[in-house]
C-alpha cells in the first residue's frame, strides 16, 4: 500500500512523537510476540485460541483518554451512498455527507484530534459498540505496534460529529496479523465507548451492518472511504471479484489514502470486506482489496461481538 500509506506514515509518525512526550512512552507489543505475549500500553495483551484461529485481544491504554476535539454538533448527512461517476469507462467514487454506520478514525493525542486517518464502520455485536477497520489501521510494526489512542466518529463530516465522539477500548486481531502482518488477515474489530459517557450504545443510534463470513468472492457493494485530506467521505457502487483464494479485489477509482478499513456492503447491509489486505489495501488509488471473511476471520469476530 505504497500509495495509500504515505499520508498516515506521516499523520501517526508525529502522533506517536507528541504521545511519547506527553506520556512518557508508546505502546509496544511484547518483541511484537502474538500468542500470549504481554501487551503494548498500560492494558496488555492476551490471546484466546477459538476454532482455526488465534484471536489477539489488545486493551489500548488510551481507552480513558477525554481530548478536546475540533468537532462540532450538526445533522448528520441524508443521501444515500452514491453509485460514483463513470467515464472513459472508469467508475470514481463521488464526495457526499455520509452515513450513520461508517465514519473516520483520528488519533487523540495530546488531548487533540488529529487528521482522520482511516475508515471504520460499526459492525452488529452483542455489546452495540463494535466498529471493523483494516489491521494496520490499528496495529502497524512500522509504528512500534499498537496505536492505543484511536477515536471513531460516525458519519463524520465537514468536521461535524453528528454521533458524538467514541474513545476504543480494545482491539481484536487475528495472531497472524499480529506476529507477521499477514495479509490475509488485515482487519481488527475495536470496541468503544462514547465521550462524556452515554445509555445507549453506538449501534442502536448509528445501526449497524452484519458481519458475512464465507459471502462468495463476487458480491455487488457499495463502499464509504474517508479520503486523508477530504472533508467529507466518497461513495461508489461496483462489484468485488476474485484476486485470490483469500482477497477480493474491488475496481473503483477516488480511494486513496485514508481508504483503509473501509466496509464493503452487500445488500441486507451485510458486510462482506474491510478495504485492505493485499499490499495494505492497493498501490493505487484505482484498484482495492479486501481480505476474504474465512472462518479463521469469523472466529476474530465472533471473539469481538461476544457471540
Amino acid at each position: 500500500m505504497k500509495q495509500r500509506r504515505l499520508g498516515l506514515i506521516v499523520l501517526v509518525a508525529v502522533a506517536l512523537l507528541a504521545t511519547a512526550c506527553r506520556a512518557g512512552s508508546t505502546a509496544k507489543s511484547s518483541s511484537d510476540g502474538g500468542s500470549g505475549g504481554a501487551g503494548g500500553g498500560s492494558g496488555g495483551t492476551q490471546s484466546a485460541a477459538p476454532v482455526a484461529s488465534s484471536v489477539v485481544t489488545h486493551h489500548l491504554s488510551g481507552a480513558d483518554d477525554s481530548p478536546h476535539t475540533r468537532f462540532r454538533a450538526g445533522k448528520a448527512g441524508t443521501t444515500p451512498i452514491p453509485s460514483g461517476s463513470a467515464a472513459n469507462g472508469k467508475l470514481t467514487a463521488q464526495p457526499f455527507d455520509g452515513v450513520p454506520s461508517a465514519g473516520a478514525l483520528f488519533l487523540g493525542v495530546g488531548g487533540v484530534a488529529s487528521a482522520h486517518y482511516c475508515t471504520a464502520s460499526v459492525v452488529h455485536s452483542a455489546s452495540g459498540n463494535l466498529i471493523a477497520t483494516a489491521g494496520h489501521c490499528v496495529r502497524n510494526k512500522i509504528f512500534g505496534g499498537w496505536l492505543d489512542h484511536i477515536l471513531y466518529v460516525p458519519g463524520y463530516h465537514d468536521d461535524i460529529a453528528p454521533y458524538g465522539v467514541w474513545v476504543a477500548t480494545t482491539a481484536y486481531v487475528d495472531s497472524r496479523w499480529n506476529d507477521s502482518q499477514s495479509e490475509d488477515a488485515d482487519i481488527a474489530f475495536l470496541t468503544v465507548k462514547k465521550l462524556g459517557g452515554s445509555t445507549q450504545t453506538l449501534e442502536s443510534i448509528t445501526g449497524a451492518s452484519t458481519f458475512t463470513a464465507s459471502p462468495g468472492y463476487t458480491n455487488a457493494v457499495s463502499v464509504v472511504s474517508y479520503p486523508l485530506t477530504a472533508s467529507r467521505p466518497v461513495g461508489c457502487a461496483t462489484s468485488t471479484t476474485k484476486f485470490s483464494a483469500t482477497q477480493l479485489r474491488l475496481d473503483c477509482s477516488g480511494l486513496p489514502e485514508g481508504a483503509s478499513g473501509s466496509p464493503f456492503l452487500a445488500s441486507g447491509n451485510r458486510l462482506v470486506g474491510i478495504l485492505g489486505g493485499y499490499q495494505q489495501g492497493g498501490s493505487s488509488a484505482d484498484t482495492s482489496y479486501s481480505i476474504y471473511f474465512d472462518e479463521r476471520i469469523a472466529a476474530v469476530f465472533k471473539a469481538a461481538a461476544g457471540s
